[in-house]
This record gives C-alpha cells, sequence and structure tokens, in this order.
C-alpha cells in the first residue's frame, strides 16, 4: 500500500478528488503532512521536556543560547530572529526563563541602553540535558526510517525549506513600492529601530516573575 492509502491525509486528499476532479491536490498533500508531523512532534516533545519541567519556549531559548557557544550569551535582537516572535514576546520570554533562574541579563557594552542574554550555569546543565533527550525522542520517532531514508528526507525537505526561505526575502535593491507604500529602506530603517528598542525594553522590562508555582513550564505554543 501507498503511503497516501495508510496515512491520515489520505481522506482529505481522496475527498478533493471526488470534489474537485479538475484539481491536483498532491501539493497540499505535502503541506498537510509537514503541518501534522510538526504537531505531533510536538507533542511528543512534551514527553521529554516534562520531567525537566520545561516548556517548549523555555526550551528553545535556552538550547539557542548553549549552540551559540562561548560565552553562551546572545542579544534580543539575535534571540529574536532565531525564534520568529514579536519583539513583546521575546520579552516576555526572557522575563520567565529568568526568573526560573536559567538565564541572566548584562548590560551590552555596544549599546548603553542594551542588554546581552547570558545562559546561566544552571540553564547550561540544563540546556546539556535537555538537548541531549530531545535528540533520543526525535530519534526514536524516526524510528521507521532506515539511514539512507533519513538522509534522503533531510536533503528534500532542506532543499524545499531553503527555497521557501529565499523566496520570502526581500529583493535586493528592489524599487519602492508606488502607492504610498514604504520603501526597503524605510522598512529596514524602521525594523531596526523597532528591535533596538526591543533590546532595551528587555532590560528596564518588569521584574521577573515565575509562572506558576516552582514550574519551569512557562511555554507558550509557538506560531510556527
Amino acid at each position: 500500500m501507498t503511503t497516501e492509502e495508510t496515512d491520515s491525509v489520505a481522506q482529505l486528499l481522496a475527498e478533493w478528488r471526488r470534489e474537485r476532479p479538475d484539481l491536483d491536490p498532491t501539493p497540499i498533500g505535502v503541506q498537510g503532512r509537514v503541518m501534522r508531523l510538526a504537531a505531533h512532534f510536538l507533542r511528543h516533545t512534551d514527553t521529554w521536556l516534562s520531567p525537566l519541567e520545561l516548556g517548549w519556549e523555555a526550551f528553545s531559548l535556552i538550547v539557542t543560547l548553549r549552540r551559540s557557544g562561548k560565552p553562551y550569551a546572545l542579544r534580543p535582537t539575535d534571540l529574536l530572529a532565531e525564534s520568529l516572535l514579536t519583539s513583546g514576546a521575546i520579552t516576555n520570554r526572557i522575563d520567565k526563563v529568568e526568573a526560573l533562574g536559567l538565564v541572566e541579563r548584562h548590560p551590552d557594552p555596544r549599546d548603553r541602553r542594551g542588554f546581552i542574554i547570558r545562559l546561566t550555569p544552571a540553564g547550561k546543565r540544563l540546556a546539556d540535558r535537555a538537548i541531549a533527550d530531545h535528540i533520543t525522542g526525535v530519534d526514536g520517532l524516526l524510528g521507521v526510517l532506515s539511514g539512507a531514508e533519513r538522509k534522503q528526507l533531510a536533503t528534500l525537505l532542506a532543499k524545499l525549506l531553503a527555497a521557501v526561505e529565499q523566496t520570502a526575502k526581500p529583493a535586493r535593491g528592489a524599487p519602492a513600492k508606488s502607492g504610498g507604500r514604504r520603501s526597503a529602506a524605510a522598512a529596514a530603517g524602521q525594523r531596526g529601530e523597532a528591535e533596538g528598542q526591543a533590546s532595551r525594553r528587555v532590560g528596564r522590562g518588569a521584574r521577573p516573575r515565575a509562572d506558576g508555582a516552582g514550574r519551569r513550564d512557562v511555554a507558550v505554543r509557538p506560531h510556527h
């Protein structure tokens, strides 16, 4: 039997073929499977993060700092780019993880009003344990695939992701849009100013507070 005959997206494709025989729904078969797999992977991730009292968002932040290398520190704008969250969301995430003693703020030597977010020794120890558990857990989910199949799947996904990410980038030297829309340069300038404000808000924001009584499960599900 084919993959389409055995997974949950098969019914969706069959219904569209019945209702719209003039269309080929194969592309949304790819999209649907990627989306459903992402949801399943996130749910399974909870099973190995929960014993560490970590949620996905806190996990994401500390392992991002950990893989950045010594001194395990990044500016809020760097974390913002990594997480794809809004400046308000990244500030809130940092506040909560700081309240757990996993990260701390330090003045940014390149910006008197900015701060750098650094992993604490406790945060590094937890990040090392969490990433090891995470890799083991994901490896188990991929157990149905052979080594060659994993490599092929990774190659295809990388090719697709690279193409989509490249399409999402603004073209260099693109002329400004007419009709009152901002030029690319103006938009970039405003984004830079917004990121600078985000960095400063992190430094002067409200005092961190724990999210619940002694819990580390501070995550809010990512929207991506």
